[in-house]
């Protein structure tokens, strides 16, 4: 089946026998997502949810970048309000029922490389890049991931990520437990193929329920977390340290923080 988008949504999605390809795509902005990306992503992982033809995901960027993050200019459009654009696509991707196996190239930013947390198996291109710059857009994490990361790798090496903001590639992110291979380019993409075609021999239901208690622990107060993250997010788009943060961003500086 040929990939099937909507233009103004940059999602691109392809049943591919019983997997749902989700392709997020946002040509010359490394797939910065948005406010309709987010819905079309949302909208997306729901109807494979609800597809029982469906066994597995394969989630992935284009043109050799996983995404880059929030595009930084929309926070407002998709952090703040009673039910934001970042929630509804959140609440679909933690609550997906089945597999999600994540093709990871070039860049995973922001909510690029948190989203990864709620993914099942993670493969990753050698060169790629990961960041969690919350800090220092003057920002708390997002996606669960004061909760998540330092239950995955440790508090030491969630604190140093997550305080310093700075890049990792994927080497650090396999010793740190966030994916699970690094592989040559060349071979990224049989081995996500292998793997789906592995997953989508095994039994479904033994799956999902496998998958249920996999994340049992993370159920109830992690969607509290996820809550109050983004409640204080959208209250940190108003202050002066992510106005200063993206003031330096668009001016290409290094922001000065008083």
């Amino acid at each position: 089946m040929t990939d099937t988008t909507t233009p103004e949504n940059g999602v691109l999605t392809a049943q591919l026998g019983q997997v749902m390809r989700i392709t997020m795509t946002a040509p010359g902005k490394k797939n910065a997502i948005d406010k309709d990306m987010y819905l079309g992503l949302a909208d997306a992982f729901n109807a494979a949810a609800a597809n029982s033809e469906i066994r597995a995901v394969w989630l992935r960027g284009a043109d050799n970048d996983f995404t880059s993050g929030n595009v930084v200019s929309g926070f407002d459009q998709t952090a703040k309000g009673d039910n934001p654009p970042v929630a509804a696509f959140l609440k679909a991707l933690i609550e997906f029922p089945k597999p999600i196996v994540a093709e990871v190239e070039g860049v995973a930013i922001g909510i690029g490389a948190t989203m990864l947390m709620h993914c099942d198996l993670i493969y990753v291109a050698e060169g790629a890049r990961f960041r969690l710059p919350f800090v220092n857009l003057g920002l708390v994490p997002e996606a669960g991931a004061s909760y998540v990361l330092p239950r995955l790798m440790g508090q030491a090496k969630a604190a140093e990520l997550l305080l310093l903001g700075r890049m990792f590639d994927a080497d650090e992110a396999l010793r740190a437990g966030l994916i699970n291979q690094v592989l040559p380019a060349s071979d990224l993409v049989a081995t996500v193929e292998a793997t789906l075609k592995a997953l989508c021999e095994q039994p479904p239901e033994a799956m999902r329920l496998t998958k249920a208690f996999l994340r049992r622990d993370l159920e109830g107060t992690l969607w509290d977390r996820v809550s109050n993250e983004l409640s204080d997010f959208a209250a940190g788009l108003d202050k002066d340290e992510f106005k200063e943060a993206y003031a330096a961003f668009t001016e290409k500086r290094k922001p000065v923080f008083k």
